[in-house]
């Protein structure tokens, strides 16, 4: 006999995991900034400091896997921070899937609905704000 799973638990799941590995990416990436003393070719003061020309919103993407393998604390809070921002997004592609499975199309639009609002918060408006 196959185990069923409901909703509410592997959302728990997803919630859980997410926010432990968010956090053990921001700590070690802590760590790694005192260890090192600097992140992102930035002193640890310049980081630190608010008026540094350091800003967080440069970061690119693409140099975050090669900056978690250099062992850069910076990369390793930022991947951190990602995987915390696409946790709620994981559980609500979970529960779409299980609307689906389940044939209920009012939800269904819901869950669409909310994923269209959570990727133009994080595409569209950054982009008019600059």
């Amino acid at each position: 006999m196959e185990k069923q799973y409901d909703i509410d638990t592997i959302t728990s799941h997803i919630l859980k995991a997410g926010v432990l590995t968010s956090l053990l990416f921001i700590i070690t990436g802590i760590a790694l900034l005192f260890i090192n003393g600097q992140g992102d070719h930035y002193t640890l003061s310049q980081i630190a400091n608010f008026n540094s020309t350091f800003d967080s919103k440069f970061i690119p993407l693409v140099g975050i896997i090669p900056g978690i393998l250099a062992l850069d604390g910076v990369y390793y809070i930022t991947m951190g921070l990602w995987i915390l921002i696409f946790t709620p997004i994981t559980v609500v592609f979970t529960a779409l899937y299980s609307f689906v499975s389940n044939r209920n199309p009012s939800y269904v639009v819901m869950s669409i609905i909310v994923l269209f609002n959570l990727f133009f918060a994080m595409i569209v408006v950054p982009r008019l704000l600059i």
